[in-house]
């Protein structure tokens, strides 16, 4: 698995708006300024999310994205599969998007070793993207930036 830009991006500014105190909005512009993301690049990725019901936006003076459910509640795993598609470093070891690896003419994929290799890959990437929530993040990023307040 590698992880794109979109993906790379929308976990960036999903992040941000985990952190955000109470019910607030951002613009893509503020967004934009606190993740280094270009706005127009950002609103497509933003665009992507809203229609996956991750964020929601709201127009108007005060309006912008905000999460459409807890952060709790969002995995990273959930964003990662939606911008950038199936977790497997093969699509012969896919679950979602398998496709048999003519490569090496597998006679029998139950039985091949390189497939269950990259299952394996895949299920371990798939079990810490799937337990990690926004939320969880959140709350990290919130401890590291108390504890550097104090180093200084």
């Amino acid at each position: 698995m590698k992880l794109s830009t979109k993906g790379d991006y929308a976990t960036r500014a999903l992040l941000e708006l985990s952190l955000l105190e109470g019910p607030r909005a951002l613009s893509v512009h503020e967004l934009s300024e606190r993740t280094r993301i270009s706005p127009k690049y950002l609103e497509q990725i933003m665009m992507r999310l809203r229609t996956a019901n991750i964020v929601r936006s709201h127009r108007g003076i005060n309006g912008g994205y905000e999460l459409a459910r807890p952060s709790r509640d969002i995995t990273v795993g959930e964003v990662v599969r939606l911008m950038d598609g199936p977790l497997a470093p093969s699509a012969c070891a896919s679950e979602s998007a398998h496709v048999p690896c003519p490569a090496y003419r597998c006679p029998t994929e139950a039985g091949c070793v390189l497939r269950g290799l990259w299952a394996n890959v895949r299920e371990a990437i798939a079990d810490v993207l799937d337990r990690t929530t926004f939320g969880q993040l959140a709350e990290k990023q919130r401890d590291a930036r108390h504890v550097e307040a104090y180093a200084i």
